[in-house]
Parts: C-alpha cells; sequence; structure tokens
C-alpha cells in the first residue's frame, strides 16, 4: 500500500474501512438516500471512489465533485451528464436524457441558466419527470455529490438566501420522485445541517439517513501506519507505532499519511532504524513551511464559512484554544458577549463539524471544548495565532 499524500488514493491504495462500506450500503439498501457527515481529511472521498470502482453486484456507482458549481443550472446539467455516462441505462433511457442535455448545449450553459431562471417550472418538470421513468435495467445507481454543502453555499453567495433554499427544496423533489432504484449521496467538507439552519431550511434535508464517517480506531490506525511503513521497507522498533498514536490522537487518515511521509524521509537520510526519536522529528517535521498548503485551507475556510460578525468569534475561539487546550461553555460565551454575537452556538456546531473542536461532556453536565487534533491545533498555533 503506498503511501499517497494529497491525492486520493484508490485501488490497492486504498485502506479497507468494511464497517463504514457496510453501514453505508444498508443505508442503500433500505431504500435511503445518505448524507456522509464527516470533516477534513477523514477519507469521504477516498471512501466514495471506493464506491464507484467497486460497486457491489446490482449497484453502479458515480462520483461527481460539485465544489466550484455556482447556479441550479450547472448542478443538474452535471448530473445529467452523469447519468448520461451510466452503463446500466437503457437505450431509450439515455436518448432521453441526450435529447435533454442537446437542449440545453443548442442555448449554452450562460443561456440555459438564465433559461431556467425565466421558466424554471418547465425545466426542472422535464428534469423530474426524466429521473422519474428513468429505466436503469434493474439496477441500482448512486450518484455520489462530493461538495454539496459547498455548492449551496456557492448559491447562497451569489444568488441570496431564497435561491438557495429553493436548491435544497428542488434537491428534495427530485430525491423524492425519481424512480425507485437511483439514490444520493451528499457529502462535504462543510455541514450540510449547519447550512440548512442557517437558511432556516432543515425539513429540506430531513429524508437524508445521515452516516458518520468517523477518523480510524486505534486498531484500524495502528494497522495503516504499518502497511504503509512496510511497503517502503522502513525498519521501525516495536512500540513506535504506539509512540505515534499518542502524538497524533485524532486519527485522520491524512494526518497519518503526512506524518509517515517524514518518516520515509527520515528513514531514507539516515538508513536508521526508526525509534521514538526519530519518531519525534518527523512529527515536528510536519509543521515546516513546506506542509503549509496542506492545512492553510483551515483558515482561509473560515472566511468563506462565517459572515462578518460570526467570522472573529470563530477565530477568537480557535486562537484561545492554542493556549488553554481547553475551554468551557461559559469561557465560549463570555467571547461571544464580547463579540456581540448572539447566534454562537450555530458557529460552534459548524465548527465541530467541520473537524476543528469536540465538544467533552463532563460528568457534572458541563462541556469542554477543545481542538480535535494536535495536528491542527500545534500548526495553529504556529502559523495562524
Amino acid at each position: 500500500m503506498r503511501n499517497i499524500v494529497g491525492q486520493t488514493p484508490r485501488g490497492k491504495d486504498f485502506f479497507p474501512r468494511d464497517k463504514l462500506v457496510n453501514l453505508i450500503y444498508r443505508r442503500l439498501d433500505s431504500g435511503s438516500n445518505v448524507f456522509m457527515a464527516a470533516p477534513r481529511r477523514v477519507g469521504k472521498t477516498a471512501i466514495m471512489r471506493h464506491l464507484e470502482d467497486n460497486p457491489r453486484e446490482g449497484y453502479e456507482c458515480k462520483y461527481i465533485m460539485t465544489e466550484s458549481v455556482t447556479n441550479e443550472a450547472d448542478y443538474f446539467k452535471l448530473i445529467m451528464d452523469t447519468l448520461h455516462r451510466l452503463k446500466a441505462i437503457s437505450a431509450r433511457s439515455l436518448e432521453a436524457i441526450g435529447s435533454f442535455l442537446s437542449k440545453i448545449n443548442e442555448i449554452g450553459v450562460l443561456d440555459f441558466s438564465l433559461a431556467f431562471a425565466e421558466t424554471r417550472v418547465n425545466w426542472f418538470e422535464e428534469l423530474k419527470t426524466l429521473l422519474k421513468e428513468l429505466d436503469t435495467g434493474g439496477k441500482t445507481i448512486v450518484i455520489m455529490v462530493d461538495e454539496f454543502p459547498q455548492t449551496v453555499e456557492n448559491i447562497l453567495r451569489e444568488s441570496g438566501k431564497g435561491k438557495a433554499e429553493q436548491f435544497l427544496q428542488f434537491n428534495r423533489e427530485i430525491r423524492h420522485q425519481a424512480n425507485e432504484n437511483i439514490r444520493f449521496i451528499l457529502t462535504g467538507s462543510i455541514g450540510l445541517p449547519t447550512m440548512a439552519e442557517k437558511l432556516d431550511a432543515t425539513k429540506e434535508i430531513n429524508d437524508l439517513n445521515t452516516v458518520e464517517i468517523t477518523p480510524l480506531s486505534e486498531e484500524e490506525a495502528r494497522e495503516f501506519i504499518g502497511k504503509l511503513l512496510d511497503h517502503e521497507n522502513v525498519s521501525y522498533e516495536q512500540g513506535v507505532i504506539g509512540h505515534l498514536l499518542n502524538k497524533i490522537e485524532w486519527f485522520v487518515p491524512f494526518h497519518i499519511q503526512l506524518l509517515v511521509q517524514e518518516l520515509i524521509d527520515e528513514y531514507d537520510n539516515t538508513g536508521k532504524t526508526v525509534n521514538e526519536a526519530v519518531a519525534d522529528k518527523a512529527f515536528a517535521n510536519i509543521f515546516q513551511m513546506r506542509n503549509n498548503m496542506y492545512f492553510e485551507h483551515y483558515y482561509s475556510r473560515l472566511k468563506k464559512t462565517f459572515d462578518q460578525n460570526e467570522y472573529p468569534f470563530a477565530l477568537a475561539v480557535l486562537d484561545e484554544l492554542t493556549g488553554k487546550d481547553e475551554l468551557t461553555v461559559g469561557e465560549i460565551r463570555g467571547i461571544a458577549q464580547a463579540h456581540n454575537l448572539t447566534n454562537y452556538p450555530v458557529v460552534m456546531r459548524t465548527l465541530e463539524f467541520d473537524g476543528y473542536i469536540f465538544g467533552l461532556p463532563k460528568a457534572d453536565g458541563e462541556k469542554l471544548y477543545r481542538f480535535t487534533s494536535p495536528v491542527l491545533m500545534l500548526w495553529w498555533r504556529s502559523y495562524v495565532k
């Protein structure tokens, strides 16, 4: 198993996550559309690519990325383009989809966006009819949409709250009225529930069955590190993997891959068996300037996610956590009051879902907030605070 850093591991480089894959198929088998709840770097894209590359019998899965889509017309065109490439679709259905796409191509995407806005009912009704009457040849078709919440946010930014809420409504209608053999998996690096909450549109996503994509278990993380090091024939002392796990704490696949990359480089440079001292050096090397590009999005993302009132509060909370390690609910409330922010619970939920922080319940019912990952906290302390 090669150590893939920065790209999505596929094929033999994908670390098996059978429990999660089985859970997803159980939801799909039950007829559910799925929302994959996952913070950044936890491996959601790799899982979807695995589903696409290795579909179970009776399934055909297609992955699409909609991060740059800024309007509903482009989004639905992308969905239809994807369906048009499916193997399971009958010739009659392919012809109907092709006819729909030809209309779009004749007037161009930009003009189509305008036409879609002006004659929304006609276009949308035709789209719904196509999906309802689609002949899938008995197979279950799964359309996996990555960065769906980002698309909602793009539409919110470009066209306003009304259009963003309407986009969620349209998608709900599509899910409800499509052929029973069509399923959707939606996911993204920002929280769809908190995005819907901001739009007062939680009812538009309550039909989705949520599957939480968690970090690796300690056992999985141990096996993962061993496989990556063994592939490169890196010699390491017994106990080193446990030492690394204690330093990482939150077993996000990408953080593990980045650390292993530094370990492999150290081993290549010295040729010495990896011990705890070498492991400590490799861990420290994660925070070299050359790796900034892997973390900078955590910072830049905040300005896109939060408005001008929410952003200073979110930044203040994260900055405080780099020095105190943990904050109580009372301390969080105090920071919110200092920033004249009343909707701070929504901001906190967003930070939790996006993988910045987590809330740790105490026996007395109080809650403590901490950075999810020491890796992220140390980077934040070095480059942001």
